[in-house]
């Protein structure tokens, strides 16, 4: 198999333990960052690439926003139609994102790296042209060097033990220097980057990105 192949394979296998990892502490920094990407948007139409189950949708849903939502993982997705049957929910690939259009928003939470590389610059690509002019783009990444599979969750990973125990099986990972992704994210404004809550590595940023409007 290739890395998504195996990497949406793991999240089939962990699809039903993933809440472990919607920690109080968890939930409460990543609506944050949501009302964050709330208060800089400027229309109603949002896309959740990589939306696992549903949780993110759901919540910006509650904010006011139109969703359409994605991810490649039917496990995943049978949990988030189950929990949201009004909900839309789609069977599609981050490597196929340039199929969207028109958005106001994409909150890409805890997906982007799972791409390679090279990947990645053409899905920066497909955001950008994805987003209306204004649009926002957020997205967090792991911050270290090069790209590896990870086999079990590791210290500091939302969920603790119970992750490391439930949640293990190959996923790839790209990991960024904060230079590296400065130059990647040329073109789009940074309205703002912040750490993430995350402590697992050398842990995770968080970037709030805005299309010019000319």
């Amino acid at each position: 198999m290739n890395h998504v192949d195996e990497t949406i394979a793991t999240y089939d296998s962990i699809a039903k333990d993933y809440k472990v990892i919607s920690t109080p502490e968890n939930r409460a920094w990543l609506e944050g960052s949501m009302r964050i990407f709330a208060h800089y948007m400027s229309g109603r139409k949002v896309l959740v690439p990589g939306c696992g189950e549903g949780k993110d949708s759901r919540h910006l849903r509650s904010l006011g926003f139109t969703i359409t939502s994605f991810d490649l993982s039917e496990g995943m997705l049978r949990i988030a139609k189950e929990k949201d049957p009004e909900g839309v929910y789609l069977k599609h690939d981050l490597r196929q994102l340039g199929e969207f259009s028109q958005y106001d928003g994409v909150w890409a939470c805890a997906c982007l790296y799972h791409l390679t590389k090279d990947e990645f610059r053409s899905c920066l690509k497909d955001i950008w042209n994805s987003l209306n002019p204004g649009g926002i783009f957020f997205c967090n990444l792991k911050i270290g060097e090069g790209e590896q599979y990870i086999e079990q969750p590791r210290k500091g990973y939302p969920g603790g033990e119970e992750a490391q125990e439930k949640l293990s099986g190959n996923r790839f990972y790209a990991f960024y220097e904060l230079e590296e992704l400065e130059l990647l994210f040329q073109g789009f404004e940074l309205l703002k980057k912040r750490k993430d809550i995350l402590k697992e590595g050398k842990g995770a940023m968080e970037f709030w990105l805005r299309k010019p409007r000319v």
